[in-house]
């Protein structure tokens, strides 16, 4: 877990690869609506943020036959997607209020039948590093995207801290650690990963 820039792809691949982990991948590039939301976030945030809810809902509901192999590792838990983007877009009028009335009730209405992760991990990253690290990717829908939505993004995650009760959480400083390059930095990460778990 973390907001968009902060790595999450990238661990979840790494924890993957030398864990053995299975790895559950955010669909991202199958989102037809996410290309178009960056163009018209009032028309397109409703559909692009169920989309992922859908996927990451099917993704979850086959997780139990994962386990019963390997252990699993998310890029991006159910509950990012829900109180974080979502919420975001719901908190900018992008989503009315009728849109987030029924997003929550489709998520709601899941929420009992999927798995609960034993450990989020959580990147932390400050707002220069994730727009650095966003303009760096170069994914071309995303390059216009205001420091003030990632501000938002990172609020909405802290506040999901503060009320999550249930799920422990695992948080890592990333601003110093070049998990994309550096041997050293990813052992530093696993280290800490494998401690705590």
């Amino acid at each position: 877990m973390g907001t968009m820039g902060s790595g999450k792809t990238t661990v979840a691949k790494l924890l993957a690869q030398e864990l053995k982990f299975s790895l559950l991948e955010e669909n991202f590039g199958e989102n037809a609506f996410l290309p178009r939301f960056y163009q018209d976030m009032k028309r397109w945030a409703f559909h692009s943020q169920t989309f992922f809810l859908m996927e990451k809902i099917t993704q979850m509901l086959e997780t139990p036959k994962l386990l019963e192999g390997h252990n699993v590792v998310q890029d991006t838990p159910i509950q990012q997607d829900a109180f974080s983007y979502a919420k975001a877009q719901h908190v900018l009028g992008n989503i009315d209020d009728a849109e987030w009335k029924l997003y929550l009730k489709i998520y709601h209405s899941f929420e009992p039948y999927l798995p609960k992760p034993n450990l989020v991990i959580y990147l932390e990253t400050s707002v220069p590093a994730l727009a650095d690290r966003i303009e760096k990717r170069g994914r071309g829908y995303e390059q216009k995207i205001p420091q003030s939505y990632l501000e938002l993004l990172d609020m909405l995650n802290h506040k999901w801290f503060g009320e999550n009760k249930t799920i422990p959480v695992l948080m890592i400083e990333t601003d110093g650690l070049n998990i994309v390059r550096s041997k050293i930095a990813q052992e530093k990460l696993l280290d800490q990963i494998r401690k705590k778990l």
